[in-house]
């Protein structure tokens, strides 16, 4: 789901996309958008894009994006820096000039219990999954992976008994787009492309929406996150805390439970390209209400999965003997072969 749209028709092009001249605009774009009248489209069911050329240029979305955004004067684009950033809840329209709005993220003042949190990422995720089933026509793989997030999803997906395949995944050498994105944005170090369309089910966004990333729990608990893993001899995540964020999280850092939402929000990891995409069932603006927990929901979550691990049971019992004793042990080696600029480590 690449693209370089623009009234310039002296773009570059270093990623050799496909082009087609759409209203005023020269839309540049990578394989498998569907075209109807001056209308492009591609996605599954909670991680499209819409753009529609009729009346100059409006790119429609869900209301948090899963891919980023950049705009100057006469163009913009999701596969390289312009002159300036638009968070993932806005909304970019182009009629004569480009407009910007914003989707409102809000906070309560209520804090969730646990058996609230579960609930609500419950009825959210399976929802999710209900939706993309009901839309969805391509095969879908899940990666041989487990991992919590992994897991969580692919225990859903049998609760709800959607088919899918258990994908093995592989090495190879990245194309020219797939070697560009990882640079800045790991997840797609983590994806297998495929020459057919098919679907990743992928954990990617489970520490973030699901309360498991040190940094962002650390930032609004009373408590200090270093201390509280010290004070564990053994726990699903202390050993990738200590390798990860041990170093980040010394120096605690204090913010509101809406710059977390907003921080959450904006870390982005992978999106569609070419004819493979990749549906993320965490990445929910439903889910962020999770931020508004209890600080001890929070600490058992970040710590050793209480809540996925709950959620599972809920799902499909059998697979909670599957689950990893530490997260990433088992992962393939490539996926530690992370840039410095890389914008995350691993999900």
């Amino acid at each position: 789901m690449l693209f370089y749209i623009s009234t310039d028709q002296n773009y570059p092009n270093p990623l050799n996309l496909q082009c087609t001249k759409l209203g005023s605009f020269w839309f540049y774009h990578d394989t498998d958008w569907t075209f109807e009248n001056l209308t492009a489209t591609k996605g599954v069911s909670n991680n499209w894009c819409e753009i529609d050329f009729s009346k100059g240029c409006r790119i429609n979305h869900p209301q948090i994006r899963d891919f980023p955004l950049w705009y100057n004067k006469n163009s913009c684009t999701n596969v390289e820096r312009l002159e300036n950033y638009l968070p993932t809840d806005g909304v970019l329209n182009y009629e004569g000039k480009w407009h910007v709005s914003y989707h409102p993220i809000t906070v309560s003042n209520e804090r969730l219990d646990e058996n609230k949190c579960e609930m609500l990422a419950y009825e959210v995720i399976q929802d999710n999954v209900k939706r993309f089933a009901e839309t969805n026509q391509k095969p879908v793989v899940i990666s041989e992976n487990n991992g919590l997030d992994s897991l969580l999803v692919r225990s859903v997906f049998d609760y709800l008994q959607v088919p899918y395949t258990i994908q093995k995944i592989k090495k190879r050498n990245y194309d020219i787009r797939q070697s560009h994105l990882e640079k800045d944005y790991y997840g797609f170090n983590q994806i297998e492309l495929s020459d057919s369309p098919v679907v990743i089910a992928s954990g990617f966004y489970g520490d973030e929406f699901l309360l498991r990333n040190p940094f962002y729990v650390q930032s609004f608990i009373d408590e200090d996150i270093v201390q509280i893993f010290d004070s564990i001899e053994h726990c699903y995540m202390k050993d990738f805390f200590n390798l990860v964020y041990r170093d980040k999280c010394i120096n605690k850092s204090r913010h509101d439970r809406l710059k977390i939402k907003q921080m959450v929000m904006n870390d982005i990891q992978v999106w569609h390209l070419d004819k493979t995409y990749v549906y993320n069932p965490f990445r929910d603006k439903r889910l962020l209400n999770l931020i508004d927990c209890e600080d001890q929901v929070a600490i058992d979550q970040v710590t050793d999965g209480t809540l996925s691990k709950n959620l599972i049971a809920r799902f499909n019992p059998g697979l909670l003997k599957l689950i990893d004793k530490s997260k990433n042990t088992n992962d393939p080696y490539w996926f530690w072969q992370v840039k410095s600029n890389t914008k995350a480590v691993t999900v």
